[in-house]
């Protein structure tokens, strides 16, 4: 029997929306300094009766699109990934295992393995072991977990700009280098005794970096116009031993919320010791919830965010920061988080960092109740607006980190939500004097 033709392109737009939402409906962890401890115990580590039911096809297939992705990439013990390793990367695909490893007295554990792979050839592969210990002491007044993890990773990034050091590099001089970064490490998280607003942390891990050109066709590679003085680490790359002590100061009231960390870190060359050198950074983020609930609480998906974060490195006399492990601003940095999305990804880099920003995200709507079942309900559940303003720079000396000369940039654009939960930004940012900038920004969780 010959299908009519106006049927065969509905099935044709739900296949193309389906594969779409494939592409942008990963799962978004958590952002803030350590992972939020299961609110229930697992007790089974499979979801494919559900993602089954999800994903049948079937008259009201259109309306399971998002349900059926969300089981796709959320499903136990294995779901999907489509996920960009770094800016620049592309997007690519792969795979995450999680096995849930249930233990009396409290305890959640869990193993996770995760591989992906770009258009590009960058990949990132990962294995670690995570626990969450229940702390039932009378001096964990915020009855948080301690968490721990164990973990090895490696990512590979073959083509990477570099525009060189400090605030004021021309856009048109950028050359190409590549690296990988493979590391391996312990951290632990604990709430601090008596103190409900505060928790502890530490990590140790080992750090083995490899930095080298890039060729082909019209590119100019690094080692063609930089040199070990002008570059630091690029004729030589030691492993390294990272040791990290941090407070995390957070507080929830009813409106508003913060969530602040501060480290000082140790990286220590196992080699030479000439490329040694530490590390303070203070990430302050502000929260503020202006609209509520018709019968009480705040609506969580509607909020100006205000963030201000402050890196400074110090290296002993004759010692070197590796250009690589420099703080970079523009774009979105290598754990793809925004900085100064009107100018392109990596643009300015420096030992030395400061930024401020500012953005409100708004879901158009949190259940559309006025609206009918279709597509105008779906669109207006899962979509929203965001408004930002960015400001930053890099310096060679922590006495050049001020308000004054600071790069700004500003724009708006729309977010994808997959429950309550930012997934998928696309925006254009404008002010920093090199033209407008796209910013697509798929959200983390490697």
């Amino acid at each position: 029997m010959r299908i009519p033709t106006h049927l065969l392109n509905l099935r044709r737009v739900k296949a193309a929306a389906f594969v779409a939402t494939l592409l942008i409906c990963p799962r978004l962890a958590s952002a803030q300094a350590g992972p939020t401890p299961p609110t229930e115990r697992v007790t089974s580590t499979t979801d494919w009766t559900q993602w089954k039911s999800n994903c049948s096809l079937g008259d009201d297939f259109a309306k399971k699109i998002f349900s059926c992705a969300a089981s796709t990439f959320t499903a136990r013990p294995f779901h999907f990934v489509a996920q960009s390793v770094v800016p620049g990367s592309g997007v690519g695909g792969g795979g995450r295992y999680s096995r849930d490893l249930n233990e009396k007295n409290g305890s959640q554990d869990q193993l996770q393995a995760t591989s992906v792979i770009t258009i590009r050839k960058f990949w990132f592969a990962e294995l670690k072991y995570s626990s969450w210990r229940t702390i039932s002491a009378d001096w964990n007044k915020a009855q948080e977990s301690l968490y721990f993890n164990v973990y090895a990773r490696n990512r590979s990034m073959p083509n990477l700009p570099f525009y060189g050091l400090g605030p004021d590099t021309n856009v048109n001089n950028s050359v190409r280098f590549s690296q990988r970064d493979t590391s391996a490490g312990i951290e632990v998280t604990t709430p601090f005794p008596e103190v409900s607003w505060l928790s502890a942390g530490g990590k140790i891990e080992g750090l083995w970096p490899n930095v080298g050109g890039v060729t082909g066709s019209k590119i100019i590679s690094i080692q063609q116009q930089y040199t070990e003085l002008t570059a630091p680490g690029l004729v030589n790359q030691p492993p390294f031993i990272h040791e990290q002590i941090s407070l995390r100061p957070h507080h929830r009231w009813d409106w508003f919320e913060i969530n602040y960390n501060v480290a000082y870190n140790f990286y220590q060359d196992t080699d030479s010791g000439h490329y040694s050198f530490r590390r303070f950074e203070t990430n302050l983020d502000h929260r503020i919830y202006p609209q509520r609930r018709k019968h009480g609480g705040v609506i969580e998906q509607n909020y100006f965010s205000i963030r201000w974060r402050y890196s400074v490195s110090d290296a002993s006399s004759g010692n070197a920061v590796p250009f690589y492990l420099q703080e970079t601003v523009g774009g979105s940095d290598i754990d793809n988080e925004p900085t100064l999305r009107a100018f392109r990804d990596f643009r300015f880099r420096g030992p030395d960092l400061m930024t401020i920003q500012v953005e409100y995200d708004k879901k158009l709507c949190e259940a559309c109740t006025p609206c009918k079942p279709g597509v105008i309900r779906t669109i207006c559940s899962h979509l929203g607006l965001l408004t930002a303003y960015d400001a930053g720079k890099v310096a060679f000396r922590k006495s050049d980190l001020d308000f004054s000369d600071m790069h700004q940039s500003f724009g708006g654009g729309i977010a994808l939500y997959l429950g309550k939960d930012v997934i998928f930004r696309m925006a254009v940012a404008l002010g920093g004097g090199e033209g407008v900038h796209p910013y697509f920004g798929i959200a983390n969780f490697l």
